[in-house]
């Protein structure tokens, strides 16, 4: 996972509720940082049990195939030029 930024940091420490369950945390609860295993990055505090049955039903997997005699290698070209990836929703 990729370190936390100093806001994703405060944010996580201040943090008073799990999104995921919308349960508030408790003294003695073990509160993890939920990320995405595709890219790595931060989404949010949860609970660990929360976090570890969590199922992200909404994500579509997109593969690119076969894409050198077509036009598509400007679609990939652009992609890789954008310098914000945070941009896009990956997980």
């Amino acid at each position: 996972m990729a370190d936390l930024t100093r806001d994703e940091r405060e944010k996580f420490n201040s943090a008073i509720h799990c999104p995921i369950c919308e349960k508030s945390f408790a003294f003695d609860d073990t509160r993890v940082r939920d990320h995405c295993h595709l890219t790595g990055w931060y989404r949010r505090p949860a609970h660990a049990n929360c976090n570890l049955n969590y199922k992200d039903s909404y994500t579509i997997p997109i593969v690119f195939h076969n894409l050198s005699g077509y036009d598509s290698h400007f679609i990939i070209k652009e992609l890789a030029n954008n310098t914000d990836l945070r941009n896009f929703r990956f997980c």
